[in-house]
């Protein structure tokens, strides 16, 4: 009987254990609701109507901000793989704006972006903080909820 459970022991000892499933890797892909944003070290309100930011799979990008009844179109690249992540928001061709280039950050349902807003040649910010009289602004977002 001792060497039965011997052997019982050393069969579930050697078993392979059963695999974890592959962890999803986190994306910025999805519906993004504005919390709160910092410019230059000041507080900004949040739009009536709020603001809400979507990232598509393919690198385009929908902005809709408080009643405005149309959203603002455009695109994006993000590097996850930098550190920190990088990403740089692209207007549409027609609008006369710089592209944006940021950091971001994921922290479950939260995405913090910081970006700077110093146009053309505009240095792309080392860390999340917009210090007083910077042209840096840092956003909090919420995943949206899913009905």
């Amino acid at each position: 009987m001792y060497a039965s459970v011997l052997v019982g022991l050393a069969v579930a000892i050697g078993a392979p254990k059963a695999k974890d499933p592959p962890k999803k890797e986190a994306t910025i892909v999805g519906e993004w609701v504005g919390e709160k944003a910092l410019a230059g070290g000041k507080e900004l309100p949040v739009p009536d109507g709020g603001i809400t930011f979507t990232f598509s799979a393919d690198g385009g990008l929908t902005i809709k901000e408080g009643n405005r009844p149309k959203p603002e179109a455009g695109s994006y690249k993000a590097d996850p793989k930098k550190d920190p992540p990088e990403i740089d928001l692209i207007p549409p061709p027609d609008k006369k704006e710089p592209q944006l280039q940021g950091i971001y950050k994921l922290d479950g349902d939260t995405l913090t972006l910081c970006f700077s807003r110093g146009g053309p040649g505009g240095e792309r910010p080392k860390n999340f903080e917009s210090p007083e009289g910077s042209q840096v602004i840092v956003m909090t977002l919420k995943r949206a909820k899913k009905d």
